[in-house]
């Protein structure tokens, strides 16, 4: 294949070469009688400067791309079409644009380059309009289509580590072999050109967990696949001080602190309790993948009197020694015995006497 797409870029350096010089093409053996091709209007008479500089840039590029396909060096020659192209497209260019990507194996870029060939085939002979048509048809066969579902939309996408690029012209996406920013896709569902082989296929997104496919397809093959990223649990880590303490999230417990858990995306309630300290308590809004440290200073109760085993023993002091007092008032007074005279029944009285 690689010398035929030599041959094909050989024969079509000198078309396009005098397309670009203004000049006509000598009559095809199958194109006898029909005249030349004109120089599609690629004639540097007539244009202004800045066209006259672009033709001669492209033209230069054009023949570079030639003698590397002479070389097999299709990767370099691809690299000089593409800037051919760029200064000045030309059904012959895309048609070698086209031959150096089936020579490194990328048939969907080919088939991409033969619909541009064919979209406006003017400047085209009746020999190479029927090669293209040839060739686009081999691609056809060629090249997978597959029917990708992503979900969520957002995601990246890369086949084999490399992006995808949209194309209008067939309104489906392909792997690109340039250096592209990688960016979500923004679709739920689209066609995938492939080339035939195994592939593997890596979606990722933030906050959602990587999904990883390896899939082989054969030439021409249609199918399907799903791709679908499922959301990843927050991570918490709960922290207290002092700690251990007892950690509950909504009302139920989970284990003591440190501890570390995951939950699903959402609202929670956490407590975290102590003896003798006061309860600690938080809302959590929590995302898909988020991680999140918490920790909870504790705050010591303040104890009441009546806590404290000092208080009841002074209480009870307090309490004997005013019953003591309170008996002590309140006690009538004591009343002396009768006196006893004795025998003769004598018995002296204070009355008079001063002290």
């Amino acid at each position: 294949m690689r010398r035929v797409a030599g041959a094909a870029a050989i024969l079509f350096v000198f078309s396009w070469f005098c397309i670009a010089s203004g000049q006509q093409l000598p009559p095809q053996p199958s194109d006898a009688g029909a005249g030349g091709v004109t120089d599609g209007g690629l004639a540097d008479v007539g244009l202004a400067d800045g066209e006259v500089d672009a033709k001669t840039r492209g033209r230069e590029a054009f023949l570079r791309g030639v003698a590397l396909t002479n070389d097999e060096k299709w990767a370099d020659a691809l690299v000089a079409f593409r800037e051919a192209a760029a200064a000045k497209d030309h059904p012959v260019v895309q048609h070698n644009i086209a031959w150096c990507e089936r020579a490194l194996g990328h048939y969907a870029a080919a088939l991409v380059a033969r619909r541009l060939e064919l979209r406006e085939p003017e400047g085209l002979t009746a020999n190479q309009l029927e090669e293209a048509r040839t060739d686009l048809a081999i691609e056809k066969k060629t090249v997978a289509r597959i029917e990708v579902t992503l979900e969520p939309a957002t995601a990246e996408l890369t086949v084999d580590g490399l992006p995808l690029v949209f194309e209008e012209d067939p309104a489906a996406y392909r792997v690109s072999f340039d250096p592209l920013p990688r960016a979500p896709i923004g679709q739920s569902s689209f066609a995938l050109l492939l080339d035939p082989g195994t592939h593997v296929f890596h979606a990722s997104r933030p906050g959602h967990e990587d999904v990883e496919v390896e899939s082989s397809f054969t030439p021409g093959a249609q199918g399907a696949l799903d791709l679908r990223l499922d959301l990843l649990p927050a991570t918490v880590t709960i922290r207290s001080e002092p700690a251990p303490s007892v950690v509950s999230i909504d009302g139920r417990e989970v284990g003591l602190s440190p501890i570390e858990i995951q939950r699903p995306a959402g609202s929670y309630h956490v407590a975290i309790v102590r003896d003798h300290f006061q309860k600690y308590g938080a809302t959590l809004s929590l995302q898909p993948g988020q991680r999140v440290t918490m920790t909870a200073k504790l705050t010591p109760e303040s104890d009441a009197l009546t806590r404290k085993w000092w208080f009841w023993t002074a209480a009870v002091a307090v309490v004997a020694g005013g019953a003591i007092l309170t008996y002590a008032l309140t006690r009538p007074a004591p009343q002396a015995p009768p006196y006893d005279g004795g025998s003769v029944n004598w018995v002296v009285h204070t009355q008079g006497v001063a002290w």
